[in-house]
């Protein structure tokens, strides 16, 4: 059951950093995640946004956007097309992190 409730904060958090991204004129293939944990009240410093970072990298939805720079390079993604798909998912109940 946690591990449900960790996959669905995750997907929580890649779709806000996507629609956060996508809103601001960014390229689809790239988001900050830390400007999606500061729109769900998550600390992009504590071990939960870690955490769910953790879980998209192992799931595939994420991984490393070696080519960011700039402040959000640190919690840059490179969004894949498996994120892509749980993005566009239907998301049910909002979970707050």
């Amino acid at each position: 059951m946690q591990d449900e409730h960790l996959r669905e904060a995750a997907k929580q958090l890649l779709r806000a950093a996507y629609e956060r991204h996508v809103a601001g004129g960014g390229r689809v293939t790239q988001v900050d995640l830390a400007a999606g944990a500061e729109e769900r009240g998550l600390s992009p410093a504590g071990p939960r946004f870690e955490a769910l970072v953790d879980y998209m990298e192992v799931m595939g939805w994420a991984e490393v956007d070696v080519f960011a720079r700039g402040a959000a390079g640190a919690t840059a993604r490179r969004i894949t097309a498996r994120g892509l798909e749980v993005v566009r998912e239907d998301s049910g109940p909002r979970l707050e992190g």
